[in-house]
């Protein structure tokens, strides 16, 4: 047996909001961790509380309201909790708490102590940390509370630590007591927990309970309460735009700052370019969006520790409810503007598992922070400055307008079922504590990296493989002899003393020689290949053997079609970061720059334009509907535990996404509509 399971365990058990989170860092300092429960996804986190020469485990549970398991989460910590290995459950035998600490609300006595006498039931020790009595405003006699309950009571402030070393006595003799099998006496029978609470607590201040009436009375006011939330996810999303930014350019430089070392430094081949297009920019593509993905978490955070989030979701649940979601729904949905794979992993949070299967399978509709740069440079070569953000606006109103159809099919076909009543407390408006949305962000950071990077990294392999190769001597010889004059111009130029002009014009033909060849490569990969075979599937849609391919390339991660297209066009590698909302302000005066301007000069083989406003909405309107995300989809096969959802997502988004940039393209020819701009 490990020493880990001989160690004495302790189990924070409670509702949402009680605090839980708050006092295990109290409890354990900075050194909780994140564990999966055996065999399943579900996570608790858990840390080591030192008590003299001795060290405490402690776990801390997803919240829970009764024994009753609502949710998936609640299903697999119940089991844990019970310590029972009946082959249902994802519990190791012989594992579980010697002791439980109830952490509950000292503002909902009456609600909370129903969850106490349950938890005594199961035979363990159970201790009660009392906490928020500052908070509500409420002062509770912890004493009388502790003899009628027989358990002992110990009253913490999670949010500044008090009461926590005592916390942690009492909690070490409950374990001692857990092991030698000794259990404390059963509450008395046939409590009236109503009167109880009436007789062990007092109001002491009603400062709490009124600012949060009148902060109620207007962000849930019946007519401002939605306009109120717009405006703040508004707020939020124009800070995750503009707040990220020199965090993302930072990472950009660091990215092409490592590119251009691995350069020099490994010798040009295969090699070379492994490190630099397969490792560097392949996941660097996706590593970008960090930022902006660490500043939403973030604000989710914060609204959720103050208070706000609940309110949020009561707001939204009448409108969610008409296509057979609810608001609880409405976080994962949110998230999923910056990036699916943490929204995926946010909708545990959904008791209803019908609805929660419908949720994660509509959240790769809402556009991601990834979808941005391919509608930038689209928007910026084919549409006037004045109809950009109208555009822009659509293709996310799009996405969202779909996902609520596609959730209202499920719920009435696949996963029909009742519709989950939002039942939910709204908990006071209080301060964030600092320590806690720390550890909420942190959290989220390691799981998208971990999830994320992984897919990323096996799928930006597979397409520099199918890119990369074959390699043709031919192709490097031709374009070799095309170089050979111009290097041995600068030869002579390095013997004499010829003006920087002339060396300057020989190393731009070298340049614009190599960028050739490397077309030149591209157009035969693999890939290209593959693009080309199913060219004419995707030329209903108005796209041209390059753009397919782009689609092809640009499976991994969405934004990894522009660098695509960057070297199909000829016009080199192209960093999807140079292309955000800043750049549509001067778009007109530089559209016929860089790639932009090489979209707009492409011609087909018979000598039509390759590319018109109507092709690319076509392509935008694909890329805001196809499933292009293979971190997305992983996170998918790891939440619903099963191969099936993903690949179902995978299908039904991209068949979508088909559909409509066939039906945008075929109308729009039919209308006359779609020209150069």
């Amino acid at each position: 047996m490990s020493t880990e399971r001989r160690m004495p365990t302790i189990a924070l058990v409670g509702r949402q909001n009680a605090g839980k989170t708050s006092l295990l860092m109290h409890l354990t300092g900075r050194t909780q961790h994140p564990v999966n429960f055996p065999g399943s996804s579900v996570e608790r986190a858990e840390a080591l509380a030192r008590h003299g020469e001795q060290h405490l485990r402690v776990v801390d549970l997803p919240g829970i309201t009764s024994l009753e398991p609502l949710s998936p989460d609640e299903e697999v910590a119940l089991a844990w909790l019970r310590g029972a290995a009946d082959g249902t459950s994802p519990v190791r035998e012989g594992d579980g708490p010697d002791a439980i600490c109830a952490v509950i609300d000292a503002g909902k006595l009456g609600v909370e102590l129903h969850l106490v006498v349950e938890l005594h039931a199961l035979g363990k020790p159970v201790v009660i940390a009392l906490t928020k009595q500052d908070v509500a405003g409420v002062h509770v006699d912890v004493p009388r509370l502790a003899a009628r309950l027989g358990v002992p009571v110990v009253p913490v402030n999670a949010l500044s630590g008090q009461g926590a070393r005592a916390l942690i006595d009492v909690l070490a003799v409950a374990c001692q007591d857990g092991e030698d099998g000794r259990t404390r006496p059963a509450p008395p029978g046939a409590l009236d927990l109503d009167a109880l609470v009436a007789e062990v607590s007092r109001v002491t201040s009603t400062r709490a309970s009124t600012l949060t009436d009148k902060l109620d009375a207007v962000l849930l006011h019946r007519v401002f309460g939605l306009p109120i939330l717009a405006l703040l996810l508004f707020g939020i999303f124009q800070a995750l735009f503009v707040g990220a930014q020199p965090a993302m350019d930072l990472i950009e430089s660091g990215q092409g700052a490592l590119g251009r070392w691995l350069g020099d430094a490994v010798p040009e081949g295969a090699l070379q370019s492994f490190l630099v297009d397969g490792l560097v920019n392949g996941v660097g593509s996706v590593v970008v969006f960090l930022p902006q993905i660490i500043l939403l978490i973030l604000f989710v955070a914060l609204l959720e520790a103050s208070g706000y989030m609940a309110r949020a979701a009561f707001l939204l649940d009448r409108l969610l409810s008409k296509v057979g979601l609810s608001g609880r729904s409405f976080v994962p949905m949110v998230s999923s503007f910056a990036c699916a794979v943490p929204a995926v992993l946010s909708t545990r949070m959904i008791d209803n598992e019908r609805e929660r299967l419908a949720t994660i399978a509509v959240l790769p509709l809402m556009s991601c922070s990834a979808r941005l740069p391919v509608y930038i440079i689209l928007i910026s070569a084919f549409f006037p400055t004045s109809q950009a953000g109208i555009v822009l606006f659509s293709l996310y109103a799009m996405g969202i307008a779909i996902a609520a159809l596609v959730a209202w099919i499920l719920r009435r076909t696949r996963l029909r079922g009742t519709h989950a009543v939002l039942m939910m407390e709204l908990p006071v408006y209080q301060r964030p504590a600092a320590r806690v949305v720390f550890h909420q962000l942190w959290s989220a950071i390691r799981e998208f990296v971990v999830t994320a990077g992984t897919v990323i990294m096996v799928t930006a392999i597979l397409i520099w493989i199918l890119s990369y190769y074959p390699r043709p001597a031919a192709i490097h010889e031709a374009h070799e002899a095309e170089r050979a004059p111009h290097r041995a111009a600068l030869l002579v130029l390095d013997a004499g003393a010829a003006g920087d002009d002339a060396r300057s014009g020989h190393e731009a033909a070298i340049a614009a020689i190599d960028v050739r060849e490397l077309t030149a490569y591209r157009e035969q990969s693999l890939l290209a290949e593959a693009g080309k075979a199913i060219q004419p599937l995707f030329a209903l849609a108005g796209f041209d053997w390059r753009t397919t391919v782009g689609v092809l390339a640009a499976f991994p991660a969405r934004e990894l079609v522009i660098p695509t297209l960057g070297i199909l066009y000829g016009v080199g590698d192209v960093d999807p970061g140079e292309f955000d909302i800043a750049s549509l302000d001067s778009a007109e005066t530089r559209r016929d720059e860089g790639l932009t301007g090489r979209l707009r000069a492409a011609k087909n083989e018979d000598g039509s334009p390759a590319w018109a406003s109507l092709s690319a909405l076509a392509v935008m309107v694909f890329f805001a509907l196809c499933s292009q995300c293979m971190a997305t989809l992983g996170a998918i096969r790891r939440e619903t535990r099963s191969w099936r959802w993903p690949i179902f997502v995978f299908s039904y988004m991209t068949t979508l996404a088909w559909l409509m940039a066939v039906l945008v393209y075929q109308i729009g020819s039919a209308l006359g509509l779609g020209g150069v701009t």
